[in-house]
């Protein structure tokens, strides 16, 4: 008969040790004691504001199924897309620009036969494949621009979703969010302790193992001790539980992906009506690149940079100046060390690490939030009983690497293919190796072969990759040649019903600041 695990312990809180009490809190109700220990001293990094799309499902599962209410809570706003600024130089000296929007689901593709060739793999062909004939016979529109009406939403600032009570449906686009980091933290911590989770302020001065090295209790400078079954260590970049009391190694990718700093700091808008942006913006600068993440009451920023060209006083500087020193005046700095890579094992015996102590790639495409959502939704499935089979852990840990390597080689992307050479920094990124799997990836996507996506699981898809790949003017050979042999008559269709929908949804879309001013309203009336 199986022993089945009791008792949980989360070591840290922030959003990833909160949103895993959420969630376990939900998954296995009371069948599970769940504890949170939190250090007061420790402030929180809040670098993860932005989100892509799974978090809507996530914070549903949660408890958090009413968006506008939970978005008043948490100053939060819509996001459809980011957009790219600088990370090429055009050769004519034009800005350049070029967006990852998030797509409608599930993918429209092109049916060019009255039934599907193959179950699962043979469905239809994705249209990034017909937007690239067109392409290579010299159309100079990116990716977005032809396939995804929300690119041209963004450009007119226009939110993803109705005005509250609008007639019109709602397009089926997939959006995300803009969050300030710490109150959807809070938010999450209060639906925890509602379902019974403990809250435990503590400093931990000591983990005690038993002789197999398994963890059995932890020590606290408040003189508690706490003991438990299953220890989930989200104590951030210092791995508290996983790397220094567990001893296992953290792995850098610093030799892929060069920046290893940050400073954030909060911007003003410059006006009440100013335009909120429906998407996040990452711009690239000298040494690295800066983010502008639109919140309902001010902007979250900051810049990401390699402190081997930089140091934290010049990043700070030059952070200023992008956003106008008057602006951000009275703004306060954080200064963050970052630290890229994964842990050799996640999980090692009876302690898993989420979030930062986990695995970590630089914030270009907001995936530190969609990290800590797959690792507590793969931890609750893989959820061990007392003999913590190692075959459960294995299991585990080969699927959030095989993810992690796949965010990882997609985030090297955006800059293996820069063109850049304007300072040190962008020189040594040119000189930078790129992981294997991405060279092998590129080289099948530069030769036409065929990958049908939902083969495995990834966040970022086929049309992710167009979106980047045509936004960096990747030089593409050819498409799979079934695609070139077929015809265009169901492609031709496909871009008509694209274009209709693009023209009617940029004239009845709601302004973005217009619709969250709408939805905060609206609430403030109900409450």
């Amino acid at each position: 008969m199986a022993r089945p695990i009791e008792s949980v312990v989360i070591v840290g809180g922030g959003t990833a040790g909160w949103l895993a009490a959420a969630y376990f809190s939900r998954a296995f109700q009371h069948t599970l004691q769940i504890s949170v220990v939190e250090s007061e001293k420790i402030g929180r990094i809040g670098v993860g504001e932005a989100t892509v799309p799974t978090i809507r499902d996530t914070l549903a599962f949660c408890g958090l199924d009413d968006e506008t209410q939970w978005m008043v809570e948490c100053n939060a706003t819509f996001k459809s897309a980011v957009r790219f600024n600088g990370w090429r130089h055009n050769a004519d000296g034009s800005p350049h620009v070029y967006y990852h929007p998030f797509f409608a689901q599930p993918e429209r593709l092109v049916m060019p036969f009255e039934r599907p060739m193959f179950p699962r793999i043979g469905q239809g062909f994705p249209l990034a494949h017909y937007w690239l004939k067109q392409r290579l016979r010299g159309d100079k529109r990116n990716f977005g621009e032809v396939c995804n009406p929300l690119q041209a939403l963004c450009e007119l600032d226009k939110s993803p979703r109705r005005l509250p009570g609008s007639t019109l449906p709602d397009p089926k686009f997939r959006y995300a969010y803009h969050v300030d980091a710490s109150l959807i933290a809070e938010r999450l911590a209060a639906e925890a302790k509602k379902r019974g989770v403990r809250h435990i302020p503590a400093d931990i001065t000591h983990v005690e193992h038993n002789e197999q090295g398994y963890i059995t209790k932890l020590k606290t400078e408040q003189g508690i001790d706490i003991s438990g079954d299953f220890f989930i260590d989200c104590s951030g970049f210092r791995g508290l539980l996983i790397n220094q009391a567990m001893g296992e190694p953290f792995i850098s990718d610093n030799q892929y992906l060069l920046c290893d700093s940050a400073v954030a700091m909060p911007a003003p808008y410059v006006s009440p009506d100013a335009p909120i942006r429906p998407y996040t913006s990452a711009t690239a600068l000298e040494n690295g690149w800066s983010w502008e993440i639109p919140l309902s009451h001010r902007e979250g920023c900051g810049y990401v940079y390699c402190s081997g060209t930089l140091d934290k006083h010049a990043a700070e500087a030059r952070l200023r100046k992008h956003l106008g020193e008057e602006r951000v005046k009275d703004s306060s700095p954080n200064h963050i060390k970052m630290r890229v890579g994964h842990n050799r094992r996640s999980w090692v015996k009876n302690c898993a690490s989420v979030g930062l102590s986990s695995c970590f790639v630089e914030p270009l495409e907001s995936t530190t939030i969609f990290l800590i959502e797959y690792e507590v939704a793969s931890l609750a499935l893989h959820l061990p009983d007392r003999d913590f089979d190692q075959t459960q852990i294995d299991h585990y840990n080969t699927g959030l690497y095989e993810m992690y390597e796949d965010i990882r080689d997609f985030i090297v992307l955006h800059y293996c293919l820069t063109n850049r050479s304007d300072s040190e920094f962008w020189r040594n990124v040119q000189e930078a190796p790129v992981p294997d799997s991405l060279k092998q990836r590129l080289d099948r996507m530069r030769d036409g072969v065929l990958v049908p996506d939902g083969v495995s699981v990834r966040l970022f898809e086929g049309r992710s990759f167009a979106a980047i790949m045509s936004g960096m003017e990747f030089d593409y050979r050819k498409v799979p040649p079934i695609v070139d042999r077929l015809g265009d008559r169901e492609a031709a269709e496909l871009f008509r019903q694209l274009d209709a929908e693009r023209a009617e949804l940029c004239a009845t879309m709601p302004d973005h600041r217009a619709c969250v001013r709408a939805i905060y309203e609206a609430r403030a009336a109900v409450t």
